[in-house]
């Protein structure tokens, strides 16, 4: 069985780390390099062959989706994984739309870590067991409204727990625009607090 070569890309280095552990101990596998910088990252690729490449979201000012998408248009031949500690609900990552090869968070362990390499290995496309399923969070009431697509992400945000700090962050905008979209979300729905929004938006 030949060996594929495996890079790692997480802004944590000590996480990077610990997941290359896991990788020396795959029979199939060679783990080629470790970084947390995004260029550093393609230098490597120029002087290595990599079969597999295992990205974070986060990335400081890079989002790792964005990454592994721009490297198949330049018809890199890889596998992706990408590795987050969010839910794919949580960037409004649609899994039957998803490009890469697996999805696995990083709460999960190492089991679970194995079998999505295996899969990889494999040529079957993997998604963590512990990822939730999105909830359909629009109704009648809401599309009659006419709420805009951004309107809708926010409250999808919103219904899962997320403040305005992490909403920005997430949608990569200002907390004062997130603000005035909230502001705007309820004057629409007629409301007068979160815990109202929510009971007109969630069935």
């Amino acid at each position: 069985m030949q060996k594929q070569n495996v890079g790692i890309v997480d802004d944590h280095l000590l996480f990077a780390e610990g997941i290359g552990n896991i990788v020396g101990e795959m029979p199939f596998l060679t783990l080629a390099f470790i970084t947390n910088s995004v260029d550093e990252m393609y230098k490597q690729l120029e002087l290595h062959s990599i079969q597999v490449l295992l990205l974070d979201v986060n990335l400081k000012t890079y989002n790792g989706i964005e990454i592994m998408e721009s490297l198949q248009k330049e018809n890199r031949d890889l596998k992706y994984m990408i590795i987050s500690m969010y839910q794919p609900s949580d960037l409004n990552i649609q899994l039957n739309h998803f490009k890469g090869d697996a999805y696995v968070l990083k709460v999960s362990g190492k089991d679970i870590f194995q079998e999505a390499l295996l899969s990889i290995r494999n040529n079957i496309q993997y998604f963590d067991p512990n990822i939730k399923p999105i909830k359909a969070i629009e109704d009648n009431f809401t599309n009659n409204l006419k709420l805009t697509k951004r309107e809708k992400e926010i409250i999808s945000l919103i219904a899962i727990g997320k403040t305005t700090k992490e909403i920005a962050a997430l949608l990569f905008l200002s907390e004062l625009t997130i603000k005035t979209h909230r502001k705007n979300i309820s004057e629409k729905l007629g409301t007068k607090g979160l815990a109202d929004l929510l009971s007109k938006t969630i069935t």
